[in-house]
């Protein structure tokens, strides 16, 4: 039986008992005579969706308890048209179907209907292992639509668009819906998950508001926090998905604290588990995957870096510009090294549609590394393969140099000079950056990659400390607490547990 109509019974039994004890009280015959009628009809609702639903009533008792209860308010309402004394029997009534709602809530079996929306495949870690979890419960009906992702500009009076709809789930054995096959309204799942905040990206069909209005709806975090700023805030405590989720899944305590100081809720709708994306670099760490044959020939018996650029052209957090020409050109000339390329998944889009002005300056990193023998681009929707090859990462401020420390292998942050001291200073870390290597230049750039090929790692320590004290739930099975945690909210509901 669904979760959604175990609670609707469930109520209607509450109404029931509630109605009996009125009945109990009461010397207006001609009110407990609709209570009664009331009463009977609700019970024979209810008979007929247990019988609808047989494969879920476990214990038989349920139906003859109902049984009972249905002949137990025919005695009353006879005793009520023939104006006889009521109360007795309806105390026998009220007690009767407080037996029926025990036997109820312990004979049913429920089972939870739950729905991902994945978009970017990139993405699909932050609910990969809560998605197994659920389909690892007897309990629980899983479903995953596919939605797309977009970006939008206005040009020349026109909106031009790039949509990104990719089916990554069917290599990977995962059954999904289009999201135009799915009317979410009809199917009214009980528990919903998005990893994606950003309503101006998506179809408003899948903003967290109006998902919100037909079920429970549960924030995945894509990405792992650093620092706490104005920022920070504004993404987690100031969107729709603040106010509308009706759990957020969160990295620590502090992001808990977060939203009890500026969210809506004030942090009553989040649950600080452990982002369950931390589980798929668990999983990595311990599962190695089969390299890839056209990777094996470019970096095999070489000493490989994984390089990581964000598209904002401009901003604090990108360095591609500065320094895109320098590292392709480095890996060109030494072949003892190789470079795994990993750029920000929405980098093609933002140049096509934001960035027109840097397109061939794009397009010719790519051809290079293409066309190269020692470095390859990474376009795989999971980074697994890249981050178990590679022996070092060099990255421009992004989560993933958060959740390469996970590997325990060296990390490079490409820090902006005009990166300010203010901006550093105000902003409190949720995880310590002083840990990592740091480059605000081409040379920094060499010297780093010189040292990692002698076999040099002058931050191990520091960085192993930090993974320790400031990522705590780091154990594999964030997704598995991420699930119980939420089904046991769904029991607490009903008084299950």
């Amino acid at each position: 039986m669904r979760y959604s109509l175990f609670l609707y019974i469930d109520q209607m039994i509450d109404s029931i008992e509630e109605g009996a004890g009125y009945i109990a009280k009461s010397n207006n015959n001609s009110l407990c005579t609709n209570l009664a009628i009331d009463c009977n009809e609700a019970l024979v609702v209810i008979e007929n969706k247990l019988i609808e639903n047989k494969g879920s009533v476990i214990d038989k008792n349920v139906l003859k308890q109902l049984t009972l209860c249905k002949k137990q308010i025919n005695e009353i309402y006879y005793l009520l048209q023939n104006k006889a004394d009521f109360h007795d029997s309806a105390l026998v009534f009220e007690e009767s179907v407080g037996k029926l709602r025990k036997l109820y809530r312990n004979g049913i079996q429920i089972i939870y209907h739950v729905v991902f929306f994945a978009e970017l495949g990139q993405k699909w870690d932050s609910m990969k292992s809560v998605y197994n979890a659920f389909k690892k419960r007897s309990d629980c009906e899983v479903k995953v639509v596919l939605t797309p992702i977009f970006r939008a500009i206005k040009s020349d009076e026109k909106i031009v668009k790039d949509i990104i709809y990719e089916d990554y789930l069917t290599p990977m054995g995962i059954e999904h819906i289009p999201y135009m096959q799915y009317d979410l309204a009809k199917e009214l799942p009980d528990l919903a998950f998005i990893s994606n905040p950003y309503e101006s990206v998506t179809l408003s069909k899948f903003w967290p508001e109006n998902i919100a209005k037909y079920t429970r709806l549960v924030y995945l975090q894509y990405f792992t926090d650093m620092i706490v700023n104005s920022e920070t805030i504004q993404v987690h405590c100031n969107m729709p998905i603040a106010k509308h989720a009706w759990r957020i899944i969160a990295q620590s305590e502090k992001i808990r604290e977060l939203h009890k100081q500026y969210g809506p809720l004030r942090g009553k709708n989040v649950l600080a588990t452990g982002l369950p994306k931390w589980d798929d670099i668990y999983s990595a760490n311990l599962n190695r995957v089969e390299l890839d044959s056209s990777w094996e020939k470019k970096i095999k018996g070489r000493k490989v870096f994984l390089w990581n650029s964000f598209y904002n052209i401009g901003s604090d957090k990108s360095t591609l510009l500065e320094y895109g020409n320098a590292i392709i050109n480095l890996f060109s000339e030494r072949k003892d090294i190789a470079l795994i390329w990993r750029p920000h998944p929405m980098t093609e889009t933002i140049f096509k549609i934001y960035l027109p002005q840097y397109a061939s300056f794009w397009k010719e990193l790519k051809d290079i590394v293409n066309q190269s023998d020692n470095m390859l681009l990474d376009v795989n929707p999971s980074y697994q393969m890249a981050f178990q090859y590679s022996d070092a990462l060099i990255s421009d401020w992004s989560s993933l140099l958060v959740q390469y420390m996970m590997t325990k292998k060296p990390i490079l942050w490409l820090r902006k000079e005009n990166i300010s001291e203010d901006y550093l200073s105000n902003s409190k870390f949720l995880v310590r950056m002083d840990c990592l290597e740091q480059a605000t230049s081409i040379e920094d750039i060499y010297e780093f990659v010189n040292r990692i090929t002698k076999g040099i790692d002058l931050n191990r320590d520091s960085r192993l400390n930090v993974l320790q004290e400031d990522l705590p739930n780091i154990d594999g099975k964030i997704g598995e607490r991420v699930s119980n945690l939420l089904i046991s909210e769904l029991k607490k509901e009903v008084g299950l547990i």
